[in-house]
Protein backbone atom coordinates (compact mmCIF):
# COMPACT_ATOMS: atom_id res chain seq x y z
CA UNK A 1 0.00 0.00 0.00
CA UNK A 2 1.49 3.47 -0.88
CA UNK A 3 1.36 6.20 1.46
CA UNK A 4 1.01 9.58 0.31
CA UNK A 5 0.84 13.16 2.54
CA UNK A 6 -1.97 15.03 1.51
CA UNK A 7 -1.61 18.14 0.39
CA UNK A 8 -3.88 20.90 2.48
CA UNK A 9 -6.81 20.53 0.55
CA UNK A 10 -7.47 17.46 2.40
CA UNK A 11 -7.72 19.06 5.35
CA UNK A 12 -12.24 19.13 4.99
CA UNK A 13 -14.03 16.81 7.12
CA UNK A 14 -14.71 13.60 6.01
CA UNK A 15 -18.01 11.59 5.96
CA UNK A 16 -18.10 8.19 6.74
CA UNK A 17 -20.98 5.76 5.94
CA UNK A 18 -22.33 3.34 9.13
CA UNK A 19 -24.98 1.46 7.37
CA UNK A 20 -26.74 4.07 5.50
CA UNK A 21 -25.98 6.80 8.26
CA UNK A 22 -23.42 9.27 7.65
CA UNK A 23 -20.78 10.31 10.80
CA UNK A 24 -18.30 12.96 11.06
CA UNK A 25 -14.27 11.72 10.35
CA UNK A 26 -11.18 13.26 10.64
CA UNK A 27 -8.94 13.30 7.63
CA UNK A 28 -5.27 12.55 7.09
CA UNK A 29 -5.25 12.64 10.78
CA UNK A 30 -7.83 10.34 11.29
CA UNK A 31 -7.38 7.37 14.49
CA UNK A 32 -6.78 4.10 12.72
CA UNK A 33 -10.67 2.69 14.31
CA UNK A 34 -12.35 5.01 12.04
CA UNK A 35 -15.57 3.70 10.45
CA UNK A 36 -14.94 2.79 7.34
CA UNK A 37 -17.19 3.86 4.18
CA UNK A 38 -19.63 1.42 2.78
CA UNK A 39 -21.44 1.52 -0.41
CA UNK A 40 -23.90 -1.13 -0.13
CA UNK A 41 -27.33 0.03 0.18
CA UNK A 42 -29.67 -1.12 3.10
CA UNK A 43 -32.40 0.25 1.88
CA UNK A 44 -34.36 -0.42 -1.59
CA UNK A 45 -32.99 1.44 -4.91
CA UNK A 46 -35.19 -0.44 -7.30
CA UNK A 47 -37.91 2.36 -8.47
CA UNK A 48 -41.94 0.84 -7.16
CA UNK A 49 -42.78 0.98 -10.91
CA UNK A 50 -39.89 -1.73 -11.43
CA UNK A 51 -41.07 -3.82 -8.05
CA UNK A 52 -44.77 -4.27 -9.69
CA UNK A 53 -42.99 -6.91 -12.84
CA UNK A 54 -44.62 -10.34 -13.82
CA UNK A 55 -45.28 -12.29 -10.91
CA UNK A 56 -45.31 -15.13 -13.51
CA UNK A 57 -41.81 -15.31 -14.03
CA UNK A 58 -40.55 -19.01 -14.16
CA UNK A 59 -36.34 -18.13 -14.54
CA UNK A 60 -34.05 -18.40 -11.47
CA UNK A 61 -31.24 -16.56 -11.69
CA UNK A 62 -28.07 -17.68 -9.40
CA UNK A 63 -25.21 -14.20 -9.14
CA UNK A 64 -21.41 -15.37 -8.99
CA UNK A 65 -19.50 -13.85 -6.63
CA UNK A 66 -18.36 -10.94 -8.14
CA UNK A 67 -14.43 -11.08 -9.20
CA UNK A 68 -11.92 -8.46 -9.60
CA UNK A 69 -8.30 -8.14 -10.27
CA UNK A 70 -5.90 -8.83 -7.51
CA UNK A 71 -4.82 -4.96 -7.50
CA UNK A 72 -8.69 -4.32 -6.09
CA UNK A 73 -8.21 -7.47 -3.22
CA UNK A 74 -8.59 -5.06 -0.68
CA UNK A 75 -10.71 -2.57 1.68
CA UNK A 76 -7.74 -0.17 0.91
CA UNK A 77 -9.39 3.31 -0.43
CA UNK A 78 -7.43 3.67 -3.37
CA UNK A 79 -7.14 6.45 -6.20
CA UNK A 80 -5.06 8.17 -9.10
CA UNK A 81 -3.82 11.87 -9.01
CA UNK A 82 -4.28 12.23 -12.75
CA UNK A 83 -3.10 15.88 -12.63
CA UNK A 84 0.35 14.41 -11.56
CA UNK A 85 1.16 10.85 -12.20
CA UNK A 86 -1.91 9.16 -13.84
CA UNK A 87 -0.17 5.50 -13.86
CA UNK A 88 0.43 5.94 -9.89
CA UNK A 89 -2.00 3.98 -7.83
CA UNK A 90 -2.14 5.92 -4.51
CA UNK A 91 -3.83 4.94 -0.75
CA UNK A 92 -5.32 6.74 1.66
CA UNK A 93 -3.16 6.39 5.03
CA UNK A 94 -6.63 5.92 7.55
CA UNK A 95 -9.64 5.95 5.15
CA UNK A 96 -10.84 2.55 3.92
CA UNK A 97 -13.57 0.87 2.83
CA UNK A 98 -15.87 -1.91 4.72
CA UNK A 99 -15.17 -4.68 1.52
CA UNK A 100 -13.53 -4.92 -1.02
CA UNK A 101 -15.30 -3.21 -4.00
CA UNK A 102 -16.16 -6.98 -4.96
CA UNK A 103 -17.54 -7.80 -1.66
CA UNK A 104 -19.56 -4.24 -1.69
CA UNK A 105 -21.01 -4.54 -5.43
CA UNK A 106 -21.93 -8.14 -4.90
CA UNK A 107 -24.27 -7.41 -2.18
CA UNK A 108 -26.06 -4.68 -3.36
CA UNK A 109 -26.33 -6.25 -6.94
CA UNK A 110 -27.51 -9.35 -5.39
CA UNK A 111 -30.28 -6.62 -3.34
CA UNK A 112 -31.10 -4.99 -6.20
CA UNK A 113 -31.45 -7.89 -9.00
CA UNK A 114 -34.18 -9.43 -5.78
CA UNK A 115 -35.66 -6.25 -5.15
CA UNK A 116 -37.30 -5.69 -9.00
CA UNK A 117 -39.32 -9.17 -8.51
CA UNK A 118 -38.36 -10.02 -12.38
CA UNK A 119 -37.18 -13.72 -11.52
CA UNK A 120 -38.52 -16.20 -9.97
CA UNK A 121 -35.90 -16.25 -7.04
CA UNK A 122 -32.55 -14.90 -7.47
CA UNK A 123 -29.67 -16.44 -5.75
CA UNK A 124 -26.22 -15.91 -4.04
CA UNK A 125 -23.15 -17.21 -5.29
CA UNK A 126 -23.17 -19.54 -2.15
CA UNK A 127 -26.46 -20.91 -2.79
CA UNK A 128 -27.02 -24.71 -3.75
CA UNK A 129 -30.73 -24.03 -5.53
CA UNK A 130 -31.04 -24.93 -8.71
CA UNK A 131 -30.72 -21.93 -11.45
CA UNK A 132 -31.64 -21.71 -15.53
CA UNK A 133 -29.00 -18.41 -15.75
CA UNK A 134 -25.57 -17.92 -14.53
CA UNK A 135 -24.32 -13.86 -14.15
CA UNK A 136 -21.13 -13.15 -13.51
CA UNK A 137 -19.96 -9.36 -13.06
CA UNK A 138 -16.04 -9.05 -13.44
CA UNK A 139 -15.18 -5.87 -12.00
CA UNK A 140 -12.26 -4.00 -13.57
CA UNK A 141 -12.00 -0.64 -12.30
CA UNK A 142 -13.34 0.85 -9.02
CA UNK A 143 -10.61 4.37 -7.92
CA UNK A 144 -11.56 7.85 -7.42
CA UNK A 145 -9.58 10.26 -9.78
CA UNK A 146 -8.89 13.25 -8.71
CA UNK A 147 -8.79 15.32 -12.42
CA UNK A 148 -7.18 18.56 -10.46
CA UNK A 149 -6.54 19.74 -6.78
CA UNK A 150 -10.00 20.56 -6.23
CA UNK A 151 -11.95 18.33 -8.76
CA UNK A 152 -12.12 14.30 -9.37
CA UNK A 153 -14.37 11.54 -9.97
CA UNK A 154 -15.79 8.37 -8.78
CA UNK A 155 -15.36 5.31 -11.86
CA UNK A 156 -16.74 2.12 -11.44
CA UNK A 157 -16.63 -0.21 -14.71
CA UNK A 158 -17.02 -3.86 -15.08
CA UNK A 159 -18.13 -6.76 -17.62
CA UNK A 160 -21.37 -8.72 -16.68
CA UNK A 161 -21.50 -11.96 -18.45
CA UNK A 162 -24.85 -14.46 -18.83
CA UNK A 163 -24.49 -17.98 -18.81
CA UNK A 164 -26.77 -21.01 -19.32
CA UNK A 165 -26.51 -22.67 -15.88
CA UNK A 166 -27.07 -26.45 -17.65
CA UNK A 167 -24.12 -26.02 -19.77
CA UNK A 168 -22.18 -22.77 -19.53
CA UNK A 169 -22.58 -21.28 -22.85
CA UNK A 170 -22.70 -17.83 -22.58
CA UNK A 171 -25.78 -15.92 -23.69
CA UNK A 172 -24.90 -12.22 -24.15
CA UNK A 173 -22.09 -10.18 -23.10
CA UNK A 174 -22.18 -6.44 -21.71
CA UNK A 175 -19.22 -4.03 -20.64
CA UNK A 176 -20.53 -1.03 -17.88
CA UNK A 177 -19.13 2.12 -16.83
CA UNK A 178 -20.01 5.04 -14.57
CA UNK A 179 -18.88 7.64 -13.68
CA UNK A 180 -19.95 10.29 -11.27
CA UNK A 181 -18.31 13.62 -10.41
CA UNK A 182 -16.72 14.97 -6.79
CA UNK A 183 -18.74 17.92 -4.90
CA UNK A 184 -15.20 18.75 -2.84
CA UNK A 185 -11.85 16.57 -3.07
CA UNK A 186 -11.93 14.60 -0.21
CA UNK A 187 -12.00 11.37 0.59
CA UNK A 188 -15.88 11.66 2.01
CA UNK A 189 -17.11 13.40 -1.61
CA UNK A 190 -15.62 10.25 -3.12
CA UNK A 191 -17.08 7.78 -0.67
CA UNK A 192 -20.34 9.46 -1.64
CA UNK A 193 -19.84 10.06 -5.32
CA UNK A 194 -18.70 5.88 -5.45
CA UNK A 195 -22.05 5.41 -3.44
CA UNK A 196 -23.77 7.11 -6.45
CA UNK A 197 -21.78 5.57 -8.96
CA UNK A 198 -22.90 1.65 -7.52
CA UNK A 199 -26.31 2.69 -7.68
CA UNK A 200 -26.22 3.65 -11.15
CA UNK A 201 -23.81 0.36 -11.78
CA UNK A 202 -26.12 -2.31 -10.28
CA UNK A 203 -29.17 -0.69 -11.98
CA UNK A 204 -27.62 -0.68 -15.13
CA UNK A 205 -26.74 -3.80 -14.86
CA UNK A 206 -30.08 -5.21 -13.42
CA UNK A 207 -31.73 -3.32 -16.30
CA UNK A 208 -29.95 -5.46 -18.95
CA UNK A 209 -29.59 -9.02 -17.40
CA UNK A 210 -33.72 -8.69 -16.73
CA UNK A 211 -34.39 -8.52 -20.53
CA UNK A 212 -33.43 -11.85 -20.31
CA UNK A 213 -35.90 -13.20 -18.32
Amino acid sequence: MIVVRMPRLWGSARLGFLGTAFLLGGCATATPWQVPYNISALHSSVPAEAQKASHNAQVVLQLASVSAPSWLDTNTYQYHLLYQNPQMLLSYRDARWVGTPAEMLDMRLLQHLQQSQHWKAVLSGQSSGAAQYVLRLHLSNFVVNFTAPQAGQALIAGTATLLNAHNYQVIAQQSFRQTVPLKTASAAAGAAAMTQAGSHFVGAVSAWVDQYQ
